[in-house]
């Protein structure tokens, strides 16, 4: 069984894929050393298994062939995986949870409120570029207190590193690509810190440059990765996932209709909109030792990744998985959409609420709310990221 997994076809409906190798094949082998898992039961445990661990260093080293440690991209992504394996995690905890939940929706709600009304009147609009991209901006923005015009072009910068998790090997062009952003990223957070440093207030920036948990602190070069991977985990999943579920909403009118109907409903909606189509489908994960799956010989530092949006679709844990079902009876097991174990994301239950907030604004404000030719949207071609190019709407 041949995969390509940068394949339009691949890209733009990966489920059929999916469902033979869950059945064929559950641990495929991309590339000597690489491997797909697909089934939910594996899924499960390779996130929560110690045997498993997302050593990223090692992830990278192996898959380049050399130390690449200190490339700018890598030494970024190194210092937040480090800090989120280490005491240092509680940390970033205290940091994200010093403003209350609540203040935070009421922060996503005016941002969703303004955005709507700078284009209501004109009838029409790219939602994705009009609505999703900048509502978690906007709300990251004001979490660090920095203005949006002094922002970078975040959408850019925010593709141009996630590329390195992508299934190929960059190429030495995009891996230099690659590396300018991560350094443009870096000045601007660098500089920022030194602001706040001199002026400190009740900021994200300034939380995490005083947060101390058991005379631990976060270095420089951890506050600086974790506030780019605040924008890369952050910015395009919750973009992307606005937009997947508006589709899958658009394309099944009756669960639309339900929605409407009984807006208590939409935590599941969302919940069931991730489910269906994840915007951030693929985590990895490195052996610590040698391990057997299914007949399959896994070897120490061998790179799995692990196949999320397959294994919210496996029939063995979601009756009916290909239909989108907001009334869906709960299940044992949860979707996988944020991950689970020692690495479930810390920013779930704020994506989740900005999803919300972002559709319950949508459609209270836009009830004649109309997008044309939903079964023809085209995906980015991105496996890392799952999300439409473009979501064109009228009202």
């Amino acid at each position: 069984m041949k995969l390509d997994l940068q394949s339009p076809e691949f890209l733009a409906n990966p489920y059929p894929t999916y469902a033979r190798l869950r059945e064929q094949a559950p641990v495929y082998l991309i590339e000597p050393g690489s491997w797909l898992v697909t089934r939910y039961q594996d899924a499960e445990f390779l996130l929560k298994s110690p045997l498993f661990d997302k050593d990223v260093p090692s992830i990278y080293n192996h898959r380049y062939g050399r130390d690449v440690s200190n490339e700018p991209i890598f030494r970024i992504i190194t210092h937040f995986w480090v800090s989120m394996n280490s005491p240092c995690r509680k940390l970033i905890v205290k940091a994200l949870n010093a403003r209350k939940i609540s203040e935070i929706r009421t922060l996503v709600q005016k941002s969703a409120e303004q955005l709507v009304d700078s284009w209501i009147d004109r009838g029409q609009a790219d939602l994705l570029t009009a609505f999703a991209y900048p509502l978690p901006v906007m709300v990251v923005c004001n979490m660090l207190n920095i203005e949006l015009q002094q922002e970078l072009d975040l959408l850019e910068e925010t593709k141009l590193m996630a590329r390195t998790a992508e299934s190929h090997v960059l190429s030495a062009e995009e891996f230099e690509v690659s590396n300018a952003a991560a350094l443009r990223f870096e000045s601007f957070f660098k500089e920022l810190c030194k602001q706040r440093r001199k002026h400190p207030g009740d900021d994200l920036v300034s939380q995490l440059l005083i947060a101390e948990e058991d005379g631990e602190r976060l270095t420089e070069d951890e506050i600086i990765s974790n506030l780019i991977v605040l924008f890369i985990a952050g910015y395009g999943t919750t973009a992307y996932g606005i937009c997947n579920i508006l589709r899958l909403l658009f394309l099944h009118p009756e669960q639309r209709e339900l929605l409407l109907a009984k807006p208590e409903l939409l935590p599941s909606a969302v919940e069931e909109g991730l489910r269906c189509s994840s915007s951030g489908p693929i985590s990895v994960r490195t052996a610590k030792e040698s391990i057997s799956l299914h007949g399959v010989q896994i070897a120490p530092e061998d790179i799995v990744f692990i196949a999320l949006d397959s294994a919210n679709h496996d029939p063995e844990v979601f009756d009916e998985p290909e239909r989108f079902w907001i009334e869906r009876p709960a299940t044992v097991k949860k979707p996988l959409a944020f991950g689970a174990g020692n690495n479930f994301c810390l920013g779930a239950r704020l994506g989740a609420m900005e999803l919300e907030v972002a559709l319950e604004t949508l459609f209270r404000r836009l009830p004649n709310l109309t997008i044309d030719n939903v079964d023809q949207l085209k995906w980015e071609p991105t496996w890392v990221l799952r999300g439409l190019e473009s979501l064109p709407a009228r009202w």
